[in-house]
């Protein structure tokens, strides 16, 4: 069984267990904490008093940017617990993951990685490679990737965000008014969980698929987004949008 999973900063400790017949796929992902706010969505609980009526709940937005992958490491399992059998990294690597090696970047040599990407220009290097990579295939149980994610280098705006809104009056961001408190924009996709989540403002959130399977009805109820607050966090926010205060007050005098 070939699983893929996430390495990082903050690794989740353990990882549900994947199926074989399906394709191999990340387990885990990596989240910026933005803020929370709230949202009014339509209850689908048959026999409950709530049922087609409205509610107001929190929620925390949570910024995905898309992350890239330098490298991959194949695991053996042993009575020991898993080790590692071997190591492929990426042919070209950009500054901000070499950075991550080094203590002083200004004052270093800047050569890391040199000779390892010279094995792709060389055919005798490419056949070792992929040696290598035929290794980690045939057997190993578990690979995980080496992922570097940079938010202010890809800029991929998210149009809707969520899926399942009934309808809004005006089409808007996710960030409020003023942007979110301690954070600032949400530039990239972006993720809402219900409640709160741990942690404060720009924390790195690992985001893992549930170990147990889900089958209680709060669990697997359809979400039916009607409105999602975006007035200004910073003190009581009336207007949702710039253009509806502008509406608002009208010309002011300059």
């Amino acid at each position: 069984m070939l699983s893929f999973v996430l390495f990082d900063d903050v690794p989740a400790k353990s990882f549900p267990k994947d199926d074989s017949t399906k394709p191999c796929r990340l387990t885990a992902f990596l989240g910026y904490k933005a803020g929370m706010t709230h949202i009014v969505r339509e209850v689908e609980k048959p026999g409950s008093k709530l049922h087609k009526k409205e509610t107001c709940e929190a929620v925390t937005i949570i910024e995905t940017p898309p992350m890239v992958v330098v490298g991959v490491v194949g695991y053996l399992k042993t009575p020991g617990g898993l080790r590692s059998l071997s190591t492929v990294w990426a042919q070209h690597l950009s500054e901000e993951v070499k950075r991550r090696f080094y203590k002083n970047w200004c004052k270093s040599k800047k050569k890391a990685f040199t000779k390892y990407s010279k094995k792709y220009e060389s055919g005798d290097g490419k056949k070792d490679i992929q040696a290598q990579l035929e290794k980690l295939k045939k057997y190993c149980t578990v690979i995980r990737v080496l992922a570097h994610t940079q938010m202010n280098v890809i800029s991929i705006k998210s149009k809707g965000g969520i899926s399942g809104m009934v309808y809004d009056r005006t089409e808007k961001d996710i960030t409020p008014i003023g942007g979110f408190p301690h954070y600032g924009v949400v530039k990239e996709d972006y993720l809402m969980i219900k409640g709160c989540c741990v942690g404060p403002k720009k924390r790195v959130v690992t985001l893992r698929q549930s170990l147990l399977k889900q089958t209680s009805r709060v669990s697997m109820e359809e979400i039916k987004l009607k409105f999602i607050d975006t007035s200004s966090k910073f003190g009581q926010g009336r207007f949702q949008t710039s253009e509806e205060k502008a509406k608002f007050y009208g010309r002011l005098k300059a």
